[in-house]
């Protein structure tokens, strides 16, 4: 950086690295390809999220209003006080300004891991030590490791559940377990409702320490309209609110979103659908030699293929080349031995089977 400019930055962002959303930006440049990488939902909006959307964007020349409807909306579909529910552009937004928060340098995150790389980003952004916790055999949670990391500058216990990339749910004897120290606990429930793992929002009635955050782009499938939430004790909410950027969510993005609340039939539908073909996937995957697929309560399955002899960079690559986009877990701690692979269409779904049995038998010849 220029010298200049250089001396008017904070320190901290000088060596920040910037999310990679390289493979994003590779899937919209080639729309042909099936995108089975980043747990996207493979079911459109439907018509009356479309028509709602339509209609904001009629209107696009005016500003939109804060989403108080919206709020009260989520806050009835998760039984909880609107109070409690600050909304975000994404849960990326709200997540970013509770971390921002609650940690300054010196202080401390836990983060067991592998889990949502946000975590440790924005921790780092903010001169916060991240102190990983690897997870246990079989990918549990290592509530005796976490609780050992705690100390006086311990700002934040932040999880997934359904953990990204290893697919399972927390227990909530163990998430009260942490709880029980006081200490602000984040859990990020984004695929909640991809399948039937446990919500944890009553518990924030509580405890005033619980914060989770949820979004409408997994199981809801909006993830182009960049709607997430935080629920969590008032007071901290109030701070959260008023922290964020106002406007962040566009006219479009509220409308579309109550539209989408107010046909639960259809995201029952979609529910099944991604709960069954991830089922489908995890059960077929260890059918193949070498590969040890992970159940998933999550619209996406982890699979360790090192046993086919093959590590997942070739893997990534072959797919590629049959036009499917699927993650490498190399960013995740698992290099060399682990691929993601999104629930997509049941034809998406089918290739992806056949060509991994491929691949595996091919490794093994060689």
């Amino acid at each position: 950086m220029n010298e200049t400019i250089d001396k008017f930055v904070r320190p901290l962002f000088l060596s920040a690295s910037p999310y990679d959303a390289t493979h994003h930006d590779f899937a919209w440049q080639h729309r042909d390809l099936a995108r089975m990488m980043s747990n996207e939902c493979p079911i459109p909006p439907s018509e009356a999220v479309i028509e709602a959307v339509t209609s904001a964007v009629k209107i696009g020349q005016l500003y939109p209003y804060s989403g108080l409807d919206l709020r009260q909306a989520l806050a009835t579909f998760n039984a909880v006080p609107p109070e409690s529910i600050v909304l975000g552009n994404g849960s990326t937004e709200v997540l970013d300004v509770l971390i921002r928060l609650l940690v300054e340098p010196g202080d401390n995150t836990i983060v067991p891991t592998p889990t949502y790389a946000f975590f440790t980003s924005q921790t780092r952004i903010n001169g916060g030590e991240v102190r990983s916790v690897e997870l246990g055999a079989g990918f549990t949670l290592d509530v005796e490791g976490i609780l050992a990391q705690v100390d006086g500058r311990t700002k934040a216990i932040l999880l997934c559940s359904p953990n990204n990339p290893t697919g399972k749910g927390w227990a909530r004897e163990d998430l009260i377990r942490l709880l029980d120290t006081g200490i602000p606990v984040m859990v990020d429930q984004a695929y909640l409702e991809c399948g039937y793992a446990e919500s944890f929002a009553p518990l924030t009635r509580s405890y005033t320490n619980l914060v989770t955050a949820r979004t409408m782009s997994k199981g809801f499938g909006l993830g182009g309209l960049r709607v997430g939430y935080l629920i969590g004790n008032p007071e901290l909410m109030d701070l959260v609110a008023r922290v964020r950027i106002p406007f962040s969510l566009t006219l479009a993005s509220i409308w579309g979103c109550l539209a989408a609340l107010e046909e639960p039939g259809y995201l029952a539908v979609r529910q099944e659908f991604i709960s069954t073909q991830a089922d489908r996937l995890y059960a077929d995957m260890n059918q193949i030699p070498g590969v040890k697929a992970f159940p998933s309560d999550g619209n996406f399955v982890l699979a360790d293929i090192s046993g086919t002899g093959v590590d997942s960079a070739r893997v990534v690559e072959t797919m590629l080349k049959e036009r499917i986009l699927i993650r490498a877990m190399s960013a995740h701690g698992l290099s060399g031995s682990h691929v993601r692979v999104t629930v997509g269409t049941l034809a998406q779904n089918d290739r992806y089977l056949e060509l991994l049995g491929e691949i595996a038998a091919g490794g093994r010849q060689g």
